[in-house]
């Protein structure tokens, strides 16, 4: 196994509040996808969640309540809504700083993203690679974010005149006043949206207020990284179940992971760990910053871990870092 696929909570809340905005519950297809909105409301719109089960969440809305296309109206949340990301790309100086700063950053959004730009004599295509089959909202969602990053310079009335799907069913969208009429080609191996190639010199019409320089190694900094190796991801998946005061089960993280049990446990012991070793670490994690805050007693922080007492939190602390954590505290002090 190379990775496992994170993503940002704002992407389900997107799927969520579109279907709200239609008349529908999202409560239970949460819940079904194990993304319950109380869980996505404790970690935030920057918090890490599974890829997997947020697509699974999108597309079985979709068919469930009918909403063919509602990857386009969760798409059309604006950008600048997407966190540091959304700034980066809405303060860039023209089309083009603003479509590869897009590019660059995007993974950092949904580390499986694969969008790049292709340059022809008179046009250019912004493109989102290729999705599986049965993932037909993530098609149409990439499609109107892209749409939307255009219009940053074409303005928010602009519309594509040719856009490439990769869906062959015209079904999805047949009742979207939006893409009446445009010039659609179904079937092709990417999604692509087409607009006119001078207007990669155009300036943003509405530039975010945040200064931001390509390239600028205190802006990237903002960003919280995803990282790309297994175990660090699932200390990420672990680290936003742990923020509800609760430890989570082998079977719940393999399960919003995509693969069974025993595979997790096979990926950490190539690894040289356990999972219980990983729920420690991650506990840690979680504690270091909670010490360092004078706010929280040490009985607070050993409850909102999920200890199931203080002398448990004591050993476990102790034996991560050599250090008792009331002395632990006494030395930030110094």
């Amino acid at each position: 196994m190379k990775t496992i696929p994170l993503t940002r909570a704002r992407h389900a809340r997107n799927f969520a509040v579109a279907l709200k905005d239609k008349g529908e519950a999202s409560a239970p297809l949460l819940d079904r996808a194990r993304l319950q909105p109380e869980f996505l409301d404790s970690i935030g719109r920057d918090g890490v969640i599974s890829a997997i089960k947020m697509l699974d969440f999108a597309e079985t809305a979709a068919w469930q309540t009918g909403i063919l296309d509602l990857g386009f109206w969760a798409g059309s949340v604006p950008i600048e809504e997407y966190g540091t990301f959304g700034k980066h790309v809405t303060s860039s100086p023209n089309l083009h700083s603003a479509i590869l700063t897009f590019c660059r950053e995007v993974p950092e959004e949904c580390s499986e993203a694969n969008y790049f730009l292709t340059l022809g004599k008179t046009s250019a295509w912004f493109c989102h690679g290729p999705v599986s089959s049965n993932m037909l909202q993530h098609e149409l969602y990439a499609m109107m974010i892209i749409i939307q990053v255009i219009q940053l310079a074409m303005g928010s009335d602009w519309k594509p005149v040719h856009i490439r799907l990769q869906s062959e069913d015209d079904s999805l969208i047949r009742d979207n006043d939006f893409l009446l009429g445009m010039n659609i080609e179904f079937g092709a191996p990417i999604t692509a949206v087409e607009f006119p190639l001078g207007a990669l010199i155009w300036p943003l019409r509405q530039p975010s207020n945040t200064p931001y320089t390509n390239g600028s190694e205190t802006a990237e900094a903002f960003i919280d990284k995803f990282p790309g190796e297994p175990t660090l991801a699932l200390k990420k998946l672990i680290a936003s179940h742990m923020r509800q005061s609760q430890q989570p089960s082998i079977e719940h993280i393999a399960e919003i992971a995509g693969m069974s049990k025993r595979t997790l446990q096979r990926v950490l012991s190539r690894r040289s760990t356990t999972y219980s070793r990983l729920i420690e670490q991650v506990r840690l994690d979680l504690a270091l910053p909670l010490m360092a805050n004078a706010q929280y007693s040490i009985t607070d922080i050993s409850a909102k871990l999920g200890y199931a007492n203080i002398a448990h939190f004591s050993r476990a602390f102790k034996r991560q870092t050599g250090l008792a954590p009331r002395t632990y505290r006494q030395r930030l002090k110094l």
